[in-house]
């Protein structure tokens, strides 16, 4: 017999270990003066609107994840991969991709299997990627 742990505890450790995650880099282009910029974040909400955990988009390095506040959004995306741009002294913007994806079943990325709870807890994911010369 398998032991199952309570739903409570499964979701208190998904969001203590997966709170969510920002993530931006960046890449040379062959021999050309082109660099591909990615950034993306992604968090937890409950209901689908109230934030509850997500990756800080702010540029400080020691708090990866914040609580409570929504920094998954494409304004928080497209102001951290300018900064981004104008780091790397490029001002030539070429070829953007936006993606928002979002889940409306509590899921656990890289999982198949969705929880069946409906618009308790829901997963959303913000992209930017682009080419700056």
């Amino acid at each position: 017999m398998k032991h199952r742990l309570p739903f409570a505890a499964a979701l208190a450790s998904v969001l203590l270990f997966a709170p969510g995650c920002f993530n931006m880099e960046h890449s040379r282009i062959g021999d050309t003066d082109a660099e591909h910029l990615y950034v993306s974040n992604y968090g937890w909400y409950l209901f689908g609107c109230i934030p509850i955990a997500c990756g800080n988009a702010s540029p400080d390095p020691f708090l990866p994840s914040v609580f409570f506040r929504d920094d998954v959004t494409m304004e928080k995306i497209q102001t951290r991969f300018m900064q981004c741009a104008e780091d790397l002294h490029r001002h030539d913007m070429g070829d953007l991709a936006y993606t928002d994806a979002g889940t409306i079943l509590f899921q656990i990325p890289g999982s198949e299997f969705p929880l069946p709870v409906p618009y308790l807890i829901t997963y959303k994911k913000i992209m930017l990627s682009g080419v700056v010369k």
